[in-house]
C-alpha cells in the first residue's frame, strides 16, 4: 500500500504527538482523546484511520523516538574510530539525550514499560550497540575479559542516574565514561 505525502505527515503528527503525551502523563494516561487533545485534530477517528490500534500506534512511537535518539548517536560517534573513543562517546552521548531528547527517552520507557512484548527491544535498544563495542573490544585486545551483559546493563543503570543527578550533564558523562573506561580497560 502506497502512503501518500499528507498520510505520512498525518502519521508525522500524530505520532509527535503521541510521544509528547506519553512523556507527559505516562504509558497509562495516554489515550487516543488525549493525543487528538495534544495534536489539535477533529476526531480520534484520524488516529484510526492511520494505525490499527494503541499497540500500532505505540510501535510507530517507539520507532519514531528511537529512530531519533539513534540518529543523535550515529552523528556523535561519526568518525570514531577506536574502541575507548566509542565506549566514551555512546556514554557521553546517552547522557546528553537524556536532557536534548528527554521527551523521546521518556516516551520509549514508557512504550517499553505498558507493552511488556516492546520489553526486548527496548534492552536491545538500551546496551545491544554497547554491547556489540565492549564484545569487538575483548576481541581486539583493548578490553580487559569480564561479562558483557553485566558490564552493558551497568553502564546503561549508571546513564540512567542522570535523570536524577544534580549535576552538570557535561560532567557527568565525562565522569561516568572515566569511571567505566577505567574498568572495561583495567
Amino acid at each position: 500500500m502506497q502512503v501518500t505525502v499528507t498520510e505520512a505527515a498525518r502519521r508525522e503528527q500524530i505520532t509527535g504527538a503521541a510521544i509528547e503525551v506519553l512523556a507527559e502523563v505516562g504509558y497509562g494516561k495516554t489515550s487516543f482523546a488525549r493525543i487528538v487533545e495534544h495534536a489539535g485534530l477533529s476526531s480520534t477517528r484520524l488516529i484510526s484511520y492511520h494505525f490499527r490500534g494503541k499497540d500500532d500506534l505505540m510501535m510507530a512511537v517507539l520507532l519514531a523516538a528511537m529512530g531519533t535518539v539513534d540518529e543523535r548517536m550515529t552523528e556523535r560517534l561519526a568518525g570514531v574510530t577506536d574502541r575507548v573513543g566509542m565506549v566514551r562517546g555512546y556514554i557521553e552521548a546517552q547522557v546528553g539525550l537524556l536532557y536534548t531528547h528527554a521527551k523521546q527517552v521518556k516516551a520509549i520507557r514508557e512504550v517499553a514499560s505498558g507493552v511488556a512484548d516492546l520489553a526486548p527491544v527496548l534492552a536491545e535498544f538500551r546496551h545491544g550497540r554497547l554491547a556489540r563495542q565492549l564484545t569487538q573490544g575483548q576481541r581486539e585486545g583493548v578490553f580487559r575479559e569480564f561479562d558483557v551483559t553485566v558490564m552493558a546493563r551497568t553502564i546503561a543503570n549508571g546513564i540512567d542516574g542522570a535523570i536524577d543527578a544534580e549535576v552538570d550533564p557535561e560532567i557527568y558523562g565525562r565522569e561516568l565514561a572515566d569511571l567505566f573506561i577505567r574498568a572495561c580497560v583495567g
